[in-house]
């Protein structure tokens, strides 16, 4: 539950549910698509510059290296050691995560989105039960996949049928709304796209989700959070936590560089 923590005067006795702080930071390009060179190149290190740089389209360079960049800035930020003192390894499936080796005691979580015109990065910004676990994801509107194909390939009987049943004209921005929950979803499980889309379904009213296997916990040890940013982009979060577990959210939405 995204909520603030407070003490009841009527049970002075009564445990206090713990509360853990996630930032949540979105950016877009100051101007046009953005190009990599507009980016920082203090936030970035060797490989991540030169990586940007391979990118065919500088749009696509750019989003790659802002969301590589604004990760740092916020590590540096929330959790104290310079932007380049980061590293990070890959948890096996493909996903991200801090070297362990850099803070052995709790390490803190994150995930990164980039898309067309728009980076996103989520951070934890405190000390972590086991179990909790955040999932990103950003897309952009102006993307025009064949959504119902896609979503009877890939999304369960349920959701495929809920798309079915909208106005074309909505399709598209609700496929992608869609979309950007379930991935948030399958990447805060780890797995991201290794995870089978079919397997668990998101509702968009009220946001929720369940799975058909209970290895991810019940319904109420999920939150989702969604919003529609300027007005192209849709950007969904996930969080896995234990039951109780109030969420203390702080949403930033950037322009230009971190």
């Amino acid at each position: 539950m995204f909520s603030t923590a407070a003490k009841n005067p009527f049970a002075p006795n009564a445990p206090v549910p713990q509360t853990l702080k996630i930032v949540l930071c979105t950016l877009v390009p100051d101007g046009g698509e953005g190009s990599p060179e507009a980016i920082n190149p203090r936030l970035l290190d060797g490989p991540e510059r030169e990586r940007a740089a391979r990118f065919v389209f500088a749009r696509d360079g750019w989003s790659y290296a802002a969301a590589h960049a604004l990760l740092r800035a916020m590590l540096a930020e929330f959790h104290g050691l310079p932007p380049l003192a980061w590293r990070f390894r890959d948890n096996g499936h493909g996903r991200p995560e801090v070297d362990p080796a850099i803070t052995p005691s709790s390490a803190p979580r994150f995930n990164i989105s980039h898309t067309h015109g728009m980076a996103v990065c989520a951070l934890t910004a405190g000390t972590l039960p086991e179990g909790f676990e955040i999932g990103v994801d950003a897309e952009c509107l102006d993307r025009s996949p064949d959504c119902q194909a896609l979503a009877d390939r890939y999304f369960s009987s349920s959701e495929s049928e809920c798309l079915r049943s909208l106005p074309p004209a909505k399709l598209d921005a609700e496929f992608l709304r869609l979309w950007t929950l379930k991935e948030a979803v399958a990447k805060a499980t780890g797995l991201g796209l290794g995870l089978d889309f079919r397997t668990f379904q998101c509702s968009v009213n009220p946001l929720s989700v369940a799975f058909d296997s209970p290895g991810w916990g019940p319904s109420n040890a999920w939150d989702l959070q969604n919003w529609s940013v300027d007005p192209r982009h849709w950007v969904s979060l996930a969080v896995r936590r234990p039951p109780g577990t109030l969420i203390n959210l702080e949403v930033r939405h950037l322009r230009g560089t971190p």
